[in-house]
């Protein structure tokens, strides 16, 4: 069976600005002529649509299907699925014809991370030191003794730039 697309992770702790760094990238990505799917991990039961969750946020930036997954339900393309996940692979083929799946959330996926850290989050112990598939920061503040790639959270086009670098994609 062919693999799907690659996958990047978009991992932080709660309110490091993980949901506001994929809309942006998503748009940088759209920009540059690649076709963007993203996938949403959430603590809680899936809402109502109403403008502004978290999937809708990112199909509004530009994704082309957007997948939420909660502990019991998920969503693909408005279809709420009452019966576990498929896996994070499985489930990008789903999502094709995305050259891309940005993923955020799933700390613990086996799949190249970016960690999004801002100074107003609540919990600040970084994730790179532990999770040596965090392949780059972006972050609000000064990062000392990183052992990979730091970006300002809000240089957006560098981020983007290095996503397209390090999967090896080819934008228009």
């Amino acid at each position: 069976m062919a693999s799907g697309p690659p996958l990047i992770g978009i991992v932080g702790w709660k309110n490091s600005g993980k949901t506001t760094l994929i809309e942006r990238l998503v748009a940088a990505l759209t920009q540059r002529g690649l076709r963007v799917a993203t996938v949403k991990h959430t603590h809680h039961e899936l809402r109502a649509h109403n403008g502004v969750t978290d999937g809708e946020r990112h199909a509004q930036a530009g994704a082309i299907q957007t997948a939420v997954i909660s502990p019991s339900q998920w969503e693909l393309a408005d279809k709420l699925q009452r019966a576990p996940a498929p896996a994070l692979d499985d489930l990008a083929r789903r999502l094709r014809p995305a050259d891309i799946v940005l993923v955020e959330g799933f700390k613990s996926a086996a799949i190249p991370k970016i960690e999004v850290r801002r100074l107003a989050s609540k919990t600040r112990d970084p994730l790179a030191a532990s999770d040596a598939l965090v392949i780059a920061i972006a972050a609000d503040h000064a990062v000392e003794a990183a052992t990979v790639p730091v970006f300002a959270l809000d240089d957006v086009q560098a981020v983007a730039a290095f996503v397209i670098a390090s999967t090896g994609l080819k934008s228009a």
